[in-house]
């Protein structure tokens, strides 16, 4: 008889390889070893059904994604010519990039005339491409031992940044115009790294990233023919270039109610903010960015108080911001206010004095394109003629201090008096305007006719102009033919320029597809996956890129209510909305496969 030996203590008994695992105790049959994987292949599959294994693969898979979708949109910009597409504000720059950068000229932000009349001497103009410009330049840059004289002229009343732009462009990646897409690219490449890094294991933000990039893909056609834009680094898209960076602000506030903030997190919100303070030198429209972001953070802050306190009985309890979410939201908002004030202080100290006295303008005018959108009212159009030209506004301007007997004031800005002549009608009469001076007039004009006029300037403020956005980006997307409002395009001083435009764009765009298909096949086929990627996301991670995307597409619709919405103004705002379908949509496909393959549990 064989006595019962106990184990001994920290030894594992290894199991008898005689016996099967089955129950009966039988031994394996030999051919069992054949079907069964070995170790080493058991063990990497194994690693498969881990949860941060299959995380990681996601993830990977997601970049991977993005990255085709980036290629797609860089792709496109190629064969759209966007590197031979050179925008006049781009064009007018390049005098003031050579006189610094090769004859020694020490004024920022202006060029040498000598400069300037020889390079426009061997090109044509605004509609000048690379084959004329590059030639132009290099020829300039061989003669810059010759004498340019001192003499220099002021750049005109428009944002000035672009300046920069071409210089930097210029020296990273050569003295070709081509170069400046090729930067646009990069800084945008930047962001979206600097994005990745902090979302990571975000699925559904890394789906904002790739519906971001469908999204640019899908109306670049509408930017390269329309005559208003021609390019991506035209002044009226260049705010596209930040979106990104604003809406990693906006995930990096809305998560850190759940997540904590860490130093990289912030540093990375550090190089977005770099790149949106940037582009609001480069485009001073993409002052909405900020706004957007602080208003969001405000919200963060404030928000659940609201909510719990509107609505005491709900359950459960709406989570507080903490101690995270009050770092998360004081560095983004006290950074994107330093950004702002630093350049500010850039402005005041490195730009001429020419500037900043006298009758000339940093940025641009500001009052006159706010009440240009008043040209959507039908009152407010028809009684003071009011159409979308630069001439109508000034001309009710005109009008206005007549009508108040301070005509002597459109004199001291430069104003030519009317004397009842054809004259008064044409658009040589305003030409002499003073800008600096001109603009605070039309914000008196403003607020004496919306004082005058509440209703009016409520109506077009919160439904003529939000319709005319809707229904441009109906358009845009598809759902209707033209673009509206085409009769507010025409006026009686440029006559129906801006109307033929729009209509002869529209055509190209319908010649060549171009429309912004949201269900463009190439694009469903690049987001797609994301709705399996998905589908284990926590709730609170999708209600937080749910509010991150509302806000960037709220936000986009800032430069339009407070200006007005033509197609060459609601880039940002077609971008952002449709970016939220894109999320909504895979969120509503997700829950429905969840549905499909989640079995109910059976009662016992």
């Amino acid at each position: 008889m064989t006595p019962n030996v106990a184990p001994t203590a920290g030894v594992v008994e290894r199991p008898d390889p005689s016996v099967g695992p089955g129950d009966d105790g039988r031994p394996a049959r030999p051919s069992d070893d054949r079907h069964r994987a070995p170790r080493a292949w058991s063990g990497w599959l194994g690693r498969f059904d881990e949860p941060r294994t299959r995380a990681w693969l996601a993830s990977l898979l997601a970049v991977l994604l993005i990255a085709v979708a980036f290629w797609m949109a860089a792709s496109r910009a190629v064969a759209l010519d966007f590197h031979d597409r050179v925008p006049m504000w781009a064009v007018n720059a390049i005098p003031t990039v050579l006189s610094e950068l090769y004859y020694g000229h020490k004024m920022r932000y202006t060029a040498l005339e000598s400069v300037n009349r020889r390079f426009f001497g061997r090109i044509q103009g605004e509609t000048a491409t690379a084959r004329t410009i590059n030639p132009a330049m290099r020829r300039l840059r061989e003669t810059a031992n010759e004498d340019a004289g001192t003499a220099y002229f002021l750049l005109g009343p428009d944002d000035k940044g672009i300046v920069d732009l071409m210089g930097l462009s210029f020296r990273l990646f050569g003295l070709r115009i081509e170069s400046v897409i090729t930067l646009y690219f990069a800084l945008l490449l930047l962001s979206c790294v600097a994005f990745i890094v902090a979302f990571w294991r975000f699925q559904s933000a890394l789906l904002l990233l790739a519906a971001f990039l469908a999204m640019l893909y899908l109306i670049m056609p509408m930017v390269a023919y329309n005559p208003q834009l021609r390019s991506l680094v035209a002044l009226r898209a260049l705010p596209i270039l930040a979106m990104v960076a604003c809406l990693h602000c906006l995930l990096f506030m809305a998560t850190s109610l759940r997540e904590q903030v860490g130093v990289v997190q912030i540093g990375l919100v550090v190089v977005q903010v770099l790149l949106i303070t940037f582009t609001l030198h480069l485009r001073t429209t993409a002052l909405w960015e900020m706004a957007t972001i602080l208003g969001f953070g405000l919200a963060i802050l404030v928000g659940p108080s609201v909510v719990q306190g509107a609505a005491s009985w709900a359950r459960p309890r709406v989570r507080a911001p903490g101690r995270s979410a009050l770092v998360a939201v004081g560095s983004t908002s006290g950074l994107v206010i330093a950004g702002y004030l630093g350049l500010q202080v850039y402005r005041a100290t490195v730009f001429p004095e020419d500037y900043l006295r006298g009758d000339e303008i940093v940025t641009r005018t500001f009052w006159h394109n706010i009440f240009t959108g008043f040209a959507y009212h039908p009152t407010f159009s028809e009684r003071y003629q009011l159409r979308l030209d630069d001439y109508s506004i000034q001309a009710a301007t005109r009008d206005w201090l007549a009508e108040t007997g301070r005509l002597d004031i459109w004199q001291q800005i430069g104003g030519r008096l009317p004397d009842g002549t054809e004259a008064d009608e044409m658009p040589s009469s305003f030409h002499g305007l003073k800008t600096a001076h001109y603009d605070p007039v039309v914000r008196d004009l403003l607020i004496a006719r919306c004082s005058t006029f509440v209703r009016e300037c409520l109506e077009t403020t919160f439904y003529y102009k939000p319709i005319s956005l809707l229904q441009n980006l109906a358009w845009l997307y598809g759902f209707r033919d033209l673009p509206p409002d085409l009769d507010v395009a025409t006026s009686r001083y440029v006559g129906d320029i801006l109307t033929q435009q729009i209509l002869g764009m529209s055509r190209e765009l319908d010649a060549h597809g171009g429309r912004a298909y949201v269900w463009t096949p190439l694009v469903l086929l690049v987001l797609a996956p994301f709705v399996v990627l998905i589908l284990d996301e926590p709730r609170w991670r999708t209600r937080a890129v749910i509010s991150a995307c509302l806000g960037l597409a709220l936000g986009s619709t800032f430069p339009t209510v407070v200006g007005y919405a033509v197609p060459h103004t609601v880039t940002e705002a077609a971008i952002a909305f449709g970016m939220l379908f894109y999320l909504v949509l895979a969120l509503t496909l997700a829950a429905g496969v969840r549905m499909v393959f989640t079995s109910p549990t059976s009662a016992p």
